[in-house]
């Protein structure tokens, strides 16, 4: 069985054309998740059932950056744009390939600073209408 390398250097994340690279201490930085149910099924009353798929892959996509971070700024600067987003992610040596379509910036995470010790990342939450697992 082969051992994969899911740490950050394999990780290979792009949003609207910028290579994300500056990951914060929050682990694990990136986190891609499905919105809805990718299916339903319908049971009835006489042991007999029903399936229905979803069309599209929504997905909700968490990156924990530095703070004040090129990347953060540049994601900031399109969301000020109004711009859809679009992305994609694979993982180097392990075969996970995603793309992303049709995004927004839905939330931006706490931001914590002034602190004695320590400081927040600065986390993006965005949601992508449809996806595709390559």
């Amino acid at each position: 069985m082969a051992m994969f390398n899911y740490g950050p250097a394999g990780s290979n994340l792009s949003l609207n054309g910028i290579t994300i690279s500056s990951f914060g201490d929050t682990d694990p930085p990136i986190v891609i998740e499905d919105i809805e149910p990718r299916a339903a099924l319908k049971r009835g009353t006489s042991g007999g059932s029903i399936r229905l798929d979803n069309v599209t892959r929504a997905k909700q996509l968490t990156v924990n950056l530095l703070p004040g971070s090129d990347e953060a700024r540049q994601i900031i600067a399109l969301d000020k744009a109004r711009v859809d987003f679009y992305g994609a992610f694979n993982q180097s040596g392990s075969g996970e390939s995603l793309v992303f379509y049709g995004g927004i910036l839905t939330k931006r995470g706490p931001i914590g600073r002034g602190g004695k010790t320590s400081v927040s990342d600065d986390q993006f939450i965005f949601e992508f209408n449809d996806s595709e697992e390559i």
